[in-house]
């Protein structure tokens, strides 16, 4: 629900109910100052502050992630608040599940309150272990009966109104206890209720590989490579009054952006979307702005990363409002997004977002005061989600055929949690796939270390040490060239397939044909052809590459 752009709550406002006496309830969500549009979770009941009524804890997914509710409405009834210890033995000490019957001596009302007492009554959350009971203001002599979880029931007189009694399993006579003597100070905020906005500042915890730009006659070309400043990259349209207000600040200020090493190249998005026939050509509006920075049109492909990008630092999947920017860093990670408008000083000071620590980005992401955990294994914790979150986003540039971008992100999560095997087997792959994209693309240097670095990871992979072979078996580039090695990994993998598999049969016959030993060539290309049945392309080739090794001719294939 999450990622298609809903929360688990619909957006809905809290409601509130109020038991009527006669076996109805009445809707007051309105009036109990209840009503938040929060993304509630769970919901616990405690006197907290021990003035004898019911306060509440609420905590929600979104922020304030916990609203305390105190009750502070003006009555003269009274209450009696019971903190029950079972025996040990056959119940336990905390007494949960016990049932608390509240008995009245020698009064008009025979009615009855009963309470069991629960372990948990929310999600990851408690109410007191106190059973607290608001009473009538009239009764004055009282007694409860107990249920005990162990099925035995025991009877307490004697019991007053206004008090809190601590009760043993066994005892016939309750304990009166006082509330704590130390209150527990909390600084007081008011609960706001906050007007939507699409404007946001979301500085990012986990820094997401971004798309750095090449500009282009043509456009813009995405690039790997990081040079050392921020680029800002900045979406926008002809029909957008922000934006062009936004790009006028810019122009104003680039002395300021330039100083601080802050690259702007401005995307424009109509051509994405309908166009207004009265609009202007963006060209016009550049102009007239006397816009000093880049302007080229967004295309699809770079607006899918931006916007995942977007959705895994927010967790929904909204489209972007525009205008939107992203703060790249130096090293290509996505630092800080801006929803709306934003102002040159606030981009220059989160030019060192990202140069701080996870905990502190952590600190810095908040949206309300506060302080981190602290404790190793909750900062440990920390990394194992930030490991989490790399690999996830990795999963995303993988499905894109973005294999450098997959790398990155499975390399820094198997940095943060190295006992991960998923991690590793999923980042070998990554490795192996840019191999084989670099071999086809004839740069093969490169394709040879990225199987080697797969091969780190998983040296018994047959596809990844098969192609190793064939290429240092085969490459016409003498300094990539080495027949020896070549033919090492070939008989080996041949012996662990136990002489069975073509392709590996024909990759040894290359790389004995390149040792020197063209008998030995011919007969695995032999044995090769004769385990094809129907792929018949393989087959002629082969037969190509034997007839070479018959005339005592290695196999070299060009270079780019």
């Amino acid at each position: 629900m999450m990622d298609a752009g809903r929360s688990f709550s619909g957006n809905e406002r809290n409601c509130f109910f109020i038991n009527l006496g006669n076996g109805k309830f009445s809707d007051i969500s309105g009036i109990s100052g209840l009503d938040y549009p929060d993304d509630g979770r769970a919901i616990s009941t405690t006197d907290w502050d021990g003035d004898g009524d019911i306060d509440m804890w609420i905590s929600n997914r979104n922020g304030p992630r916990l609203r305390l509710m105190k009750n502070d409405a003006q009555h003269d009834n009274s209450f009696i608040s019971i903190l029950l210890k079972g025996n040990g033995t056959t119940v336990n000490k905390d007494a949960i599940g016990a049932r608390v019957a509240i008995i009245r001596e020698n009064n008009s009302d025979s009615s009855q309150q009963i309470q069991t007492l629960r372990a948990g009554q929310g999600f990851l959350s408690q109410s007191s272990k106190w059973i607290h009971f608001g009473l009538n203001k009239s009764l004055q002599n009282i007694s409860i009966r107990i249920n005990w979880p162990d099925k035995s029931i025991e009877n307490i007189k004697g019991i007053k109104p206004n008090n809190r009694y601590i009760i043993e399993q066994g005892n016939p006579v309750a304990k009166s206890s006082s509330i704590r003597s130390e209150k527990i100070k909390l600084a007081f905020s008011p609960a706001l209720k906050k007007t939507p906005s699409q404007i946001a500042r979301v500085p990012a915890i986990t820094l997401f590989k971004g798309p750095k730009i090449n500009l282009t006659k043509n456009g813009i070309k995405l690039k790997n490579d990081a040079e050392k400043k921020h680029q800002l990259l900045n979406l926008w349209a002809t029909w957008c009054g922000p934006c062009l207000q936004e790009m006028a600040q810019f122009r104003d200020q680039k002395e300021a952006l330039t100083k601080n090493g802050i690259e702007l190249i401005a995307l424009n998005v109509d051509g994405l979307g309908q166009l207004n026939s009265k609009s202007k050509k963006p060209s016009e509006v550049i102009k007239s702005l006397e816009f000093p920075f880049p302007s080229v049109p967004a295309n699809e492909s770079l607006m899918n990363i931006l916007q995942r990008i977007h959705d895994q630092n927010v967790g929904l999947n909204e489209p972007l409002p525009i205008p939107s920017s992203f703060l790249i860093n130096p090293d290509g990670n996505v630092s800080v997004i801006y929803k709306g408008q934003v102002s040159v000083k606030q981009i220059i000071e989160d030019t060192n977002h990202s140069s701080k620590g996870l905990i502190e980005r952590i600190k810095e992401s908040s949206q309300f005061a506060g302080s981190t955990i602290k404790h190793p294994k909750a900062i440990q914790r920390l990394f194992e989600h930030e490991a989490s979150l790399n690999s996830r986003h990795a999963k995303n540039w993988f499905s894109a055929g973005e294999m450098r971008g997959a790398i990155h992100h499975y390399e820094k999560a198997s940095k943060l949690n190295p006992k991960s095997k998923e991690i590793l087997s999923n980042l070998a792959k990554c490795y192996f796939n840019l191999a084989n994209q670099m071999d086809k693309q004839k740069m093969t240097i490169e394709a040879l270390q990225f199987y080697k670095k797969g091969l780190n990871i998983q040296p018994q992979n047959s596809a990844a040490r098969n192609n190793l072979s064939w290429i240092l078996a085969t490459s016409s580039d003498q300094k990539i060239r080495n027949p020896k090695e070549a033919l090492r990994i070939a008989s080996k993998l041949n012996a662990d397939t136990k002489n069975k598999v073509p392709q590996i049969l024909d990759t040894l016959a290359a790389a004995q044909a390149a040792s020197g030993q063209f008998d030995n060539a011919v007969e695995s290309a032999l044995t090769a052809i004769s385990k094809l049945k129907n792929n018949t392309d393989l087959k002629k080739n082969i037969q190509n590459r034997l007839n070479l090794y018959k005339q005592k001719k290695a196999l070299s294939m060009p270079i780019n």
